[in-house]
């Protein structure tokens, strides 16, 4: 098979076409170029879309036309050498690609035989399932999954031929057949044993109530003698129940003397909330007071009092000498200096002496006047600045100084409201405790009358209530008994001998028992066969694998070598296709798993192409997809593996899609590979 050309009204895709050649077609587009979209709309062309699916992510939602076009396309091929147009078209929008069609190219005769349903698996050779796990490799998606089509198509190849019977199916409908049978507690088995052990157990209480019913009945006659003597007895201890109730409830105080200690403790506790209220007054005032003694202690004049501040104010400065003391010490000391100068150029020594005498005592001391007064002026005027100062602080100081001794006379006024109140409290809390110790001596304080008052209050309910259920008990000893053991063994007798008129006799039961466990004998025997028939299958499965899986390995090695130059050697497979590789050097198992990307993506591209080659009807040989496979491969890699596909496309068609330029690099100018560019 060749495909030929394509035309496409899917997704991203308007009306566009793509032309394929036989061989190795490279086919190059950028990311968003719309590869994903063409291998996509390959698959639907030939399996059509699933409309059963739901969710953005299916296929019928997730490849609308971007244009808002109906979804369509047309697909040319040839087969053999007939040349095939296979055409899917949208009518109704719920059914998009639903109008199907496959024409010979040229002409509008039908194919017989194809289908919309069947086109894929006829052209093809296999179903979708068993295509998309070999021969379409999508973006991403190089691993494989078991699949029931793949375990049928593997089985032919190795068995019969006959693909009508998976190992998964037939082993499902055998552990279904199975559970059915038995499965835990559940299953035919599990409920004819139950059945039979209930039979059993009935056939038991049959024989057990006849022995229940002798010993009723003489219990009934012992019980009938012991009702007179049990009648006395409960009434004497509900007389006594009765008389001690009583005297509980006499020497509790009475509902007035809880109500007036109640209103006493209600007027105890509200002037000790009053109480409480002047303390908090106080505290705050004390609070009020210590805030302002800090704004007093931040102004210079503290701690001076009022009278201080007076006399401060009122001190006067000492006057400086008077002028007529210095002008008479200057006349002095001027006569002095006159006398002097008179008596300088006179030989009387006596009275020169005297002259300078008088002049330097004159002149001294109207110095000394003179600089006594300039001093006392100096001090006089820092002493007026001083007092103006003090004035100045004195306005604010003295209004503050007031106003905290008037907080402090408020402070004495709420201290002798508080003690007041405080005697007051306790003085009534006294008398209280006084009167309410004749019942309790252990209350101590306003809360153990408080809980005096609520404990008594309920012990008085409670009395009642024990003192109302004994005046009932002793009415009810009165009578006579309607509900004590008599009446229970007759209701017994009563039950046992209706169980046993309802019961079947022991002969039916019997016979039940027996046709039971001959149908219990025959489904064990049916389920130890199907158990047997599983382990055959499953041994049978097991050789088919172990004939199947060596040689799809060996395979899967040889294409992995032929690709990569690698020295992986071995490449095992089971059933679910769970990969692990040995090499030539080192014969540990390694899973891919443990294998980096690269190197697990081209074991699962070998394996791949190893089940295409051993599956893969030659007669059709549908062609190869691939969407960004190789990815993960470095250079060189690559190129071996291309050198491969090359290889491989003179015998099937290959489409490999890729976002690179490496893969068009690498085989240009080579004559089979066809190099194409999306635009």
């Amino acid at each position: 098979m060749q495909l030929l050309h394509a035309n496409a009204t899917y997704g991203k895709l308007d009306q566009a076409r793509l032309d394929l050649q036989p061989g190795l077609n490279v086919i190059c587009a950028p990311n968003e170029g719309g590869k994903s979209t063409w291998c996509r709309f390959l698959l639907a062309m030939f399996y059509g879309l699933n409309t059963r699916q739901r969710g953005d992510l299916a296929d019928k939602n997730r490849f609308q036309p971007w244009s808002g076009s109906l979804m369509q396309g047309k697909l040319e091929l040839s087969v053999g050498d007939k040349e095939l147009t296979l055409s899917r078209r949208t009518q109704r929008p719920d059914a998009p690609l639903g109008v199907f069609s496959c024409t010979y190219s040229g002409t509008d005769t039908s194919v017989p035989g194809l289908d919309a349903a069947r086109c894929g698996e006829t052209l093809l050779g296999v179903p979708q399932s068993v295509y998309q796990r070999c021969a379409f490799i999508p973006s991403g998606s190089l691993a494989i999954d078991a699949d029931a089509d793949l375990e049928r198509r593997i089985s032919a190849l190795i068995s019969t031929g006959d693909e009508k019977i998976s190992f998964s199916q037939v082993e499902s409908r055998l552990k279904k057949q199975l559970r059915q049978r038995k499965y835990n507690r559940s299953g035919s088995i599990p409920l004819l044993e139950a059945e039979i052990a209930g039979l059993r157990a009935a056939q038991q209480e049959a024989q057990t109530l006849t022995g229940q019913l002798e010993n009723l009945q003489q219990q009934l006659s012992q019980a009938r003698e012991d009702q007179a003597r049990r009648r006395q007895a409960r009434l004497q201890a509900a007389q006594e129940a009765l008389r001690e109730k009583e005297s509980c409830l006499r020497a509790l105080p009475d509902s007035s003397d809880l109500q007036r200690i109640n209103q006493q403790l209600g007027a105890v506790r509200s002037l000790g909330d009053q109480v409480q209220q002047a303390q908090e007054a106080v505290s705050r005032q004390e609070s009020a007071i210590e805030d302002q003694l800090q704004e007093l202690n931040r102004n210079p004049l503290h701690p001076m009092t009022k009278a201080q501040l007076e006399a401060q104010l009122q001190i006067q400065p000492p006057a400086p000498p008077q002028v007529a003391q210095l002008l008479i010490s200057l006349a002095l000391g001027l006569c002095g200096g006159g006398f002097l100068w008179y008596e300088i150029d006179r030989p009387q020594v006596l009275w020169l002496c005297l002259a300078c005498a008088v002049t330097a005592l004159a002149a001294g001391n109207f110095l000394r006047l003179l600089i006594r007064r300039i001093r006392l002026q100096q001090s006089r005027r820092r002493e007026l600045s001083r007092q103006e100062e003090l004035r100045k602080l004195a306005e604010s100081y003295l209004p503050a100084l007031e106003e905290l001794e008037a907080q402090r006379a408020l402070l004495r006024q709420k201290q002798q409201i508080l003690s007041d109140g405080d005697r007051r409290l306790r003085t009534q809390l006294s008398d209280l405790l006084s009167q309410v110790s004749r019942w309790d001596d252990s209350v101590q304080s306003a809360g153990d009358i408080r809980r005096f008052v609520r404990e008594t209050a309920q012990n008085r309910d409670r009395l009642a209530q024990e003192l109302h259920q004994a005046q009932t008990q002793l009415l009810q000893a009165q009578m006579s008994d309607a509900d004590d053991t008599v009446t229970h063994l007759q209701q017994q007798i009563a039950q046992v001998q209706g169980r046993l008129d309802a019961g079947r006799d022991a002969q039916t039961l019997g016979d039940q028992i027996s046709r039971l466990e001959e149908e219990l004998v025959r489904q064990q025997a049916e389920y130890d066969a199907l158990r047997l028939s599983l382990d055959a299958l499953q041994a049978a499965n097991t050789t088919l694998q172990n004939r199947f899986s060596p040689e799809l390995g060996r395979r899967a090695a040889e294409i992995f070598a032929d690709m990569t130059g690698s020295t992986w050697s071995h490449i095992l497979l089971d059933r679910e296709f769970h990969l692990s590789a040995e090499s030539g050097s080192d014969p540990t198992r390694r899973s891919v798993q443990l294998l980096s990307a690269g190197t697990a993506d081209q074991l699962y591209l070998a394996v791949r192409l190893a089940i295409c080659e051993m599956i893969l009807p030659p007669e059709q040989n549908p062609p190869l997809i691939l969407d960004d496979a190789l990815l993960t491969f470095d250079d060189a890699r690559l190129a071996t593996t291309l050198d491969y596909l090359t290889r491989l496309g003179a015998q099937r068609q290959i489409l490999l899609f890729t976002c690179q330029g490496r893969e068009a690099a690498l085989l240009e100018g080579r004559p089979s590979v066809h190099i194409t560019n999306l635009t």
